[in-house]
């Protein structure tokens, strides 16, 4: 049986009581004036899925409503199960809002 990625990150943004946060680690780099944030949940059927996220923190132009940031999900747990796809990169948090509501339509 094939899983949804988008059902995985889906719960793990909503905080879903199925899954557990076991790592959300932020830094800060000056000199390329990026903020790095890496957040991991275990969830209770033994997959682990792991978001990494990039966003300039220099003053952007362009797309005020929806400004640029890398969003980059991977599964890392148990790869007993069949989960697909197994990563998903965004360029926008607008653009993984529109892929998950079309995938969980």
């Amino acid at each position: 049986m094939i899983i949804m990625l988008a059902d995985y990150i889906f719960r793990a943004i909503q905080n879903n009581t199925d899954c557990d946060i076991i790592c959300d680690h932020s830094q800060k780099d000056e000199p390329a004036e990026v903020i790095r944030r890496v957040r991991r949940w275990q969830f209770r059927d033994g997959i682990e899925l792991m978001c990494s996220e990039e966003t300039e923190t220099a003053v952007q132009t362009g797309d005020e409503q929806c400004p640029e940031q890398w969003i980059v999900w991977s599964v890392t747990g148990d790869t007993e199960k069949k989960v697909s796809p197994q990563h998903k990169e965004f360029f926008s948090l607008c653009q993984q809002r529109y892929w998950l509501k079309i995938q969980m339509a």
